[in-house]
């Protein structure tokens, strides 16, 4: 390798920020100035050591400098190189192993062994990470203020139809209360990685309990508490994306009663796009038990799947979202049974230091199976929801990484019929923050 190839090298490495302080180019080129280069019989075969790893595919470089080594154990060079592929595929023990015997020997020279002992410090700091990262408990707590325009969705109406009119207390009910919320998250990740090919992942387990009370001031019967225990497998892998399978039981109850227990079974799988994007796929299956005999057959399965993409512009500083969901719900009766189809779009932009604005607005159709009693027609209906909201983390003071919102929601469902058809504004004051 040449001098002009050296710098031709480090050109055109492949950025890793600071989780590579030191780069297999540089060591290599010290190595070669000091005259401890490649045998010329096994320099082509050190060549495509090095473009494998370089083209993303670090395993195959392993298996191509590693025969190098078992031939010429002596070639420090070619070590060196090796000791990058075992960092790049997260196995921070050879990559240890590898340079910490290349700085034992006493024939490296001294400008090379400074920057072997950079690389090994980073290598220090990425283990003690990852060893932080093995175990983490998370516990989160938000209180907050709100206002319900239309706690009861009453319609916009009271002429129904058919002769029908509704009393003024089936109306739209304005309310204000306040929610509160507690979490408890357990992450588990694994100390080894994993080949995938020539792709890094990690395994883990992520589990987490919650509880939610949402409580109006005058309306208590539509107070709302959630109990919620969610566990399930992740799967990192390294620079392509990650997979989770989440196992959840929510207990609910409404105006201090038990509603229902509600089980749910959902995957997702999010896959990087090109430096920028991520595409996700996601699913859901869910059981709906509900525990009131006025909601007997309310009781349903429903299956449910979507699809999104998301994307960083303006350095990360802004992040937009498009996804498509259809869902499938069927219940015991066949006027609760139905069909839907939704869109939404969102967005999110760093506005200051700490302080984020927010937008999201979705379309939804359900068309449901069964007919209205009185009515003799089945259900249709859209509902459309605009949400603008604003958030700052504190920095400083005594308020130092609590986390302030505030969200504005407007929900329209129309439908084809009027007992349906409502408008609902809310606005959410929160503050929190995770320890």
């Amino acid at each position: 390798m040449s001098e002009a190839s050296c710098l031709f090298g480090r050109a055109h490495a492949p950025r890793r920020g600071a989780r590579l302080l030191v780069s297999a180019v540089g060591l290599a080129c010290g190595l070669l100035a000091s005259g401890l280069s490649v045998a010329a019989d096994v320099d082509d075969q050190y060549r495509q050591g090095l473009y494998l790893r370089e083209t993303g595919q670090p395993y195959s470089a392993i298996e191509t400098l590693d025969a190098i080594l078992a031939a010429n154990p002596s070639l420090n060079r070619v070590r060196l190189e090796l000791a990058v592929a075992y960092y790049r595929t997260l196995n921070y023990e050879k990559a240890q192993a590898h340079a910490q015997r290349v700085l034992d020997d006493p024939k490296t020279p001294e400008a090379v062994r400074l920057s072997v002992l950079s690389f090994l410090k980073q290598i220090e700091l990425e283990q003690r990470t990852a060893a932080a990262q093995a175990n983490k408990l998370e516990p989160a707590v938000s209180v907050g203020l709100f206002y319900d325009s239309n706690v009861n969705a009453g319609p916009d109406t009271a002429v129904l139809g058919n002769g029908l009119i509704l009393s003024d207390g089936s109306l739209a009910k304005p309310d204000w209360g306040y929610v509160g919320q507690a979490s408890l998250t357990h992450a588990w990740q694994s100390a080894a990685p994993v080949r995938m090919g020539e792709q890094t992942a990690r395994y883990g387990w992520t589990s987490q309990f919650s509880a939610y009370q949402k409580t109006y001031k005058r309306h208590g019967e539509f107070d709302l508490g959630v109990l919620s225990l969610a566990t399930g497998p992740t799967m990192v892998i390294d620079k392509l994306g990650h997979a989770n399978l989440n196992m959840q039981l929510d207990y609910l109850t409404l105006g201090g009663e038990h509603l229902g227990t509600f089980y749910s079974l959902a995957p997702s799988v999010s896959v990087r796009v090109g430096r920028d994007g991520e595409l996700t796929l996601d699913g859901q299956w869910a059981y709906r038990d509900f525990n009131r005999a006025i909601d007997e057959g309310r009781r349903s399965h429903e299956q449910a799947i979507g699809v999104s993409y998301g994307h960083l512009l303006l350095s990360g500083r802004l992040a937009l979202q498009v996804g498509y969901k259809a869902t499938h719900e069927d219940a015991v009766v066949d006027r609760f049974s139905n069909r839907g189809d939704e869109v939404f779009l969102g967005g999110r932009y760093r506005a200051w230091q700490g302080g984020d604005l927010f937008a999201r607005s979705s379309w939804r159709v359900n068309d449901y199976k069964g007919v209205e009693p009185t009515f003799d027609v089945a259900r249709h209906e859209l509902d459309q929801r605009f949400e603008l909201g604003a958030s700052h983390q504190f920095q400083s003071g005594w308020l130092d990484n609590w986390q302030f919102a505030t969200t504005l929601t407007r929900v329209t469902n129309k439908a084809n019929l009027s007992l349906y058809a409502y408008t609902r504004d809310t606005v959410f004051f929160n503050l929190g923050r995770s320890f």
